[in-house]
């Protein structure tokens, strides 16, 4: 085998469920892997590391290196005909590191499973869904850690070293439908200032986590089960008004909320915020329509913003050799 093509996912990550740890268990949560953006990667053997990219080049330089740390091989040379931005919620690190790795590991054919990759690469400490979406696609529900004897910190997957992924609890397929994805031009956050939100507002509180497990075991799975999106989209508007979903949209500023604010009032569903965004997904009846005047909207916006439609991947990660 000489050549291989991957084409990621994107996954959306609706919510940590547990940053209390009273069970002792912490972080679990539940998203959604979708078709774009995405990571396409051309890889072939090479004699040494040969990185096209403009914006990912070093992180993809330090990913092959960790797995030539542990499974050595020659060289490899990867060119990336698309690409996910950058903190803006969609698990870039995620995807691009197991992009790289799962290239790596069908030319050199060592075997390994997605899991042993995200190990190998560092991902999974917090969350897990960014390493199932890669791995099956789907809607997500992870388990969380074992606290305080696997995980000892609430910290994310950069600062907590060799954690393996939690286990996955379920997997259902997303209906395909359109779904909208709503960027307003706002703050990012990311390392230090990432790490120092952890720090200084966990633990959260008890009932954070009881709330956000009720909303997810009585509310979101039956309505995805029977396929009601007016319910779906009611419970992700219920959880960006508490707990850590609050931490997440405040730390970006107004423009993150004047946003949600506008998608409700316009006729969505739902819209919840990925990660720490800025990426909404928009659950709507009319999606072409509610784009439209979203694209009007972000104008309005001091910084602007961008939308575009996509919708859930089912099948994880594509991989095409030979």
């Amino acid at each position: 085998m000489h050549h291989v093509e991957i084409t990621t996912v994107s996954r959306l990550h609706f919510s940590l469920l547990d940053l209390n740890g009273a069970l002792g268990r912490i972080d679990g949560g539940f998203g959604l892997a979708i078709a774009k953006p995405n990571f396409q990667i051309i890889a072939e053997r090479a004699t040494n590391i040969d990185v096209a990219t403009s914006v990912y080049r070093e992180r993809a330089i330090a990913v092959l290196h960790q797995l030539q740390q542990t499974y050595p091989f020659p060289g490899i040379k990867l060119t990336f005909e698309s690409e996910i931005p950058m903190h803006c919620g969609f698990g870039s690190g995620t995807q691009l590191s197991l992009g790289i790795a799962q290239a790596v590991n069908m030319l050199y054919q060592f075997g390994l499973s997605v899991r042993e990759l995200a190990q190998i690469v560092g991902r999974g400490g917090t969350s897990g869904i960014g390493v199932a979406a890669f791995d099956t696609g789907g809607f997500i529900v992870d388990g969380g850690h074992r606290y305080p004897e696997q995980k000892a910190s609430f910290l994310p997957s950069s600062a907590v070293g060799d954690i393996p992924p939690p286990p996955i609890l379920l997997r259902y397929a997303f209906p395909e439908l359109p779904l909208l994805i709503v960027m307003p031009n706002c703050s990012r956050i990311y390392g230090d200032a990432e790490i120092e939100l952890f720090r200084t507002l966990c633990p959260q509180p008890e009932w954070v986590a009881q709330k956000l497990s009720h909303i997810l075991l009585l509310q979101i799975l039956p309505a995805l089960i029977e396929r009601d999106m007016n319910t779906l989209g009611e419970a992700l508007n219920d959880i960006q008004t508490f707990g850590w979903k609050r931490v997440e949209i405040d730390a970006q500023g107004p423009e993150l909320q004047l946003t949600l604010d506008y998608l409700r009032d316009s006729g969505a569903f739902g819209a919840g915020v990925s990660s720490w965004g800025p990426a909404i997904c928009v659950i709507a009846e009319d999606i072409h329509r509610l784009k439209q005047e979203t694209e009007a909207f972000l104008k309005t916006l001091p910084n602007g913003g961008t939308c575009f439609i996509t919708q859930a991947n089912n099948l994880g990660a594509s991989v095409v050799s030979s």
